[in-house]
């Protein structure tokens, strides 16, 4: 197999130097989609949706369940930073809310107002018990993240799953125990509609923003960078109108990191890896 060099070449020739520019950027390229394979939907999630993802298991071990179900993901909704947190900031503030939830724990009334106080998540401890990391999603919350991920691509039209399109998706499962208690929080059919018309609005938005703002082969890289930043943090970069800076910026520093990784050496690690683990294989006679 021959190697792509990298440096430049030695024929000053502008054709040559365009060939080596578009083989190099081709090379960068296909390195990268192979080094950012995506291969399940939690690889799309944003910063924000990731950690309200992560907190529903540290919810259901302060529950001493050991299965994440739906009402469980929905709890971080009210305790962790994301864009639909301001949404709810009136619905928690209210009695409802916190019958609602007290129907389901098993922790006094008085700590029960802020259960975020029993994590220590630098030490994954909750109150000083270590992080189950056995604890998995139900059959019932891993449909509700690929339904989410459905929602995000075929109606939303973005590959980022965010805290919006999850709490919608929860909203429009309405078998689900997350769901009758949002409908229950809320209270009526047309608080039901506002609430999520409101969340509905702001992931327009947003698309709009983009597509209208960004150059269309730089789409990849602004999904890229907001699947790393905090979901204020992005919003921030609308407000500023600087989401094309930064997508540039990352976007050039993404690929200057990348040009540095010998893709051919990857290959033959994982290639003698697929190797040592068929050969451990046994097969029934």
């Amino acid at each position: 197999m021959t190697r792509l060099s990298l440096t430049n070449p030695s024929s000053s020739s502008i054709d040559e130097q365009i060939r080596f520019e578009k083989r190099r950027r081709n090379q960068a390229y296909k390195a990268l989609d192979y080094i950012l394979a995506r291969v399940s939907y939690f690889d799309f999630f944003s910063s924000n949706a990731f950690t309200l993802a992560l907190y529903s298991k540290y919810f259901t071990q302060l529950y001493t369940k050991k299965i994440v179900t739906s009402e469980y993901l929905l709890l971080p909704f009210f305790y962790c930073e994301s864009n639909v947190s301001t949404f709810l900031e009136k619905y928690t503030l209210s009695e409802s809310f916190l019958k609602i939830l007290e129907n389901k724990t098993i922790i006094s009334k008085p700590t029960w107002r802020n259960p975020l106080s029993f994590f220590d998540t630098s030490e994954k401890q909750i109150k000083g018990i270590r992080f189950n990391p056995k604890i998995e999603y139900s059959l019932e919350v891993n449909q509700l993240f690929e339904k989410a991920a459905e929602n995000a691509m075929t109606r939303f039209k973005t590959p980022v799953i965010t805290s919006e399109i999850l709490f919608i998706t929860l909203m429009e499962e309405r078998k689900t125990k997350a769901s009758k208690m949002i409908e229950e929080l809320v209270g009526d059919d047309t608080e039901w509609q506002m609430l999520r018309y409101r969340l509905i609005k702001r992931l327009h938005n947003q698309e709009s923003s983009i597509r209208s703002e960004v150059p269309k082969n730089q789409h990849y890289f602004t999904y890229l960078l907001k699947t790393e930043l905090k979901e204020s943090e992005f919003e921030k970069m609308l407000e500023t109108e600087t989401l094309v800076k930064g997508t540039s910026i990352f976007r050039n520093q993404l690929i200057s990191e990348i040009v540095k990784v010998d893709i051919f050496e990857l290959l033959c690690q994982e290639v003698r890896l697929s190797i040592q683990i068929s050969n451990k294989r046994t097969y029934s006679s």
